[in-house]
């Protein structure tokens, strides 16, 4: 797997990716459709995407310029962080990811792309100045590296452009080996977290025996 050194670089391969998506004719067609997931329109689905995926890693690093954080990361790693995650989240807070979705979309297509590359450009800019072991701020205030971080945007970045991919009908985006590397490690790393060893073997090598150890999230 790339190590943190290069996680900049791919993350705002992918991000360029997103961009390109959601700005994909066939996106804009659909907009105003379902989406694969459920209760949430494609328009939802690709401000999700917009957000959660790229301008959050913005979001998160701005507030730290007023406060940084201190202290110890709370998260080990993206498995971690995503492992806590599946064992906190409610349906209250699945419901506000896709409200936010929803609110960000709302610019309309063209608008949300602009926006878009304008918080890729800021993001070039600043991960060019920072090690992947800055610890930052994230949701709730949970301290998190951020090589770490930029790992967990790579899963979100995957994982929804895929989403996009089905509720529009068309063939995935190519993303890069790497990017791909980095997201599947995670996987990983967050099933063992979650199940253990042994479940997780079962599900990799003997069928009818891993009980549900997949999907990971």
């Amino acid at each position: 797997m790339p190590g943190p050194d290069g996680r900049a670089a791919l993350f705002l391969e992918g991000a360029g990716v997103v961009a390109r998506a959601i700005g994909d004719p066939a996106v804009g067609e659909a907009w105003d459709r379902p989406s694969v997931l459920e209760g949430q329109l494609v328009s939802g689905l690709a401000g999700h995407l917009a957000r959660g995926a790229v301008w959050t890693v913005d979001e998160y690093l701005g507030e730290d310029v007023a406060a940084a954080p201190t202290g110890a990361p709370d998260f080990a790693s993206a498995g971690d962080y995503y492992a806590s995650f599946a064992e906190t989240a409610t349906a209250e807070m699945h419901q506000a990811v896709r409200d936010r979705g929803a609110v960000v979309a709302a610019v309309g297509q063209d608008a949300l792309v602009a926006q878009l590359r304008g918080r890729i450009a800021v993001l070039e800019a600043r991960l060019a100045t920072l090690p992947p072991d800055h610890v930052m701020s994230v949701i709730a205030g949970t301290r998190i590296r951020l090589g770490d971080y930029l790992a967990t945007r790579m899963v979100e970045q995957a994982v929804h452009l895929d989403d996009l991919a089905r509720s529009v009908g068309r063939d995935p985006w190519h993303l890069p080996v790497g990017l791909w590397d980095v997201v599947l490690h995670v996987g990983l790393e967050t099933a063992r977290r979650r199940h253990g060893d042994d479940a997780v073997g079962r599900a990799l090598y003997r069928e009818g025996f891993a009980g549900a150890v997949l999907p990971v999230l």
